[in-house]
């Protein structure tokens, strides 16, 4: 059992019927325009990792630590093609797996896969990813199989447990953060796993070597299927909720807004610090708890009425759209 940082962890390479820097290459280069380069805002930073193409109209796979917390996602195709808003669908933080929408897409190119499940120990792959959060092209990583069916407790950058992964494919490769729910790819370039897991950066190598985890694309898959199909599951939660784009407060009268986010739902239909909501979607607001109350059920894009009153008394009303807030 071996310890690593939760870290967005690089794609890791090789092929296991030719292991030469060219194969290796071609093997990555006809991937990389169904992988994208994943950006996210959350609470006081900003994220960066990877994703899968699954599907031509936007489906993407990448891990839950990628997305947790975010408030707002953009994807770059290929890492130097088009830039997309993206929506989270559900996620499963117990496998460490998401999907993500690419708003909007159509016509995309995807992923080829192995679901065979033949994987061997001493067998070469190739890993491709957002290496360091820089985003740009997909930076590849090469290394061979090492353990199968691994089990690997994950710790944060901090050295606190995180969570415990099993079944995952372990190989020996160079993982760099930004390089987590990136493809893990055979010989035949095909995706076998979704790297997930690496060594710890902030540890010298000669102390922990280097190491990656991925979890096989056959579980992810079939966490992906259940989000997608809504098929119930004590693991899976659902993706971005809705929100006004407002900071709200208790207030005697309703929920007071603190302050709006610039271009966010609230912003736009025109409220503004001190105003006080007091009925959302046709419900009557008393607390800032009622608003996170009525937003549980609701989903970015949603049009949700709105009552606020301003600072001087007087009654508003209007139609806001709704923006991301975190997956629920």
């Amino acid at each position: 059992m071996a310890c690593a940082a939760v870290v967005a962890v690089a794609g890791c390479g090789g092929d296991s019927g030719a292991s030469d820097p060219a194969s290796r290459s071609a093997a990555a280069n006809g991937v990389a325009a169904a992988v994208v380069n994943i950006d996210g805002h959350v609470s006081g930073g900003s994220i960066a990792g990877t994703g899968m193409i699954i599907r031509s109209d936007g489906l993407v796979l990448t891990n839950n630590h990628v997305v947790a917390g975010t408030t707002d996602l953009v994807a770059q195709v290929d890492g130097q093609g088009k830039v997309y808003q993206a929506t989270v669908l559900g996620v499963d933080p117990t496998h460490d797996v998401a999907v993500i929408r690419l708003d909007g897409a159509k016509g995309l190119p995807t992923v080829p896969m192995d679901t065979s499940g033949v994987v061997n120990t001493g067998d070469s792959v190739t890993g491709l990813g957002n290496a360091e959060g820089h985003n740009g092209a997909p930076v590849s990583a090469s290394g061979s199989v090492t353990t199968l069916d691994e089990t690997l407790m994950v710790a944060g950058d901090n050295g606190l447990l995180l969570e415990t992964l099993n079944g995952l494919i372990q190989f020996d490769a160079a993982i760099q953060p930004g390089d987590s729910g990136g493809p893990l790819l055979n010989a035949a370039g095909q995706v076998i796993g979704m790297d997930t897991v690496g060594s710890n950066p902030n540890q010298p190598a000669a102390d922990v070597g280097r190491f990656g985890g991925a979890i096989p694309i056959n579980t992810v898959m079939s966490i992906a299927d259940q989000i997608v199909n809504h098929i119930s599951s004590p693991y899976i939660q659902s993706g971005h909720s809705g929100t006004l784009g407002a900071d709200l407060a208790d207030s005697a009268a309703g929920a007071m807004v603190k302050s709006v986010v610039g271009g966010g739902g609230a912003a736009t239909a025109g409220m503004a610090n001190g105003d006080v909501i007091t009925a959302v979607a046709g419900a009557q607001v008393h607390s800032a708890t009622d608003v996170e109350r009525i937003m549980l059920d609701r989903r970015p894009g949603d049009a949700v009425p709105v009552a606020w009153s301003d600072p001087a008394g007087k009654a508003h009303q209007a139609t806001v759209t709704l923006s991301a807030g975190p997956p629920a």
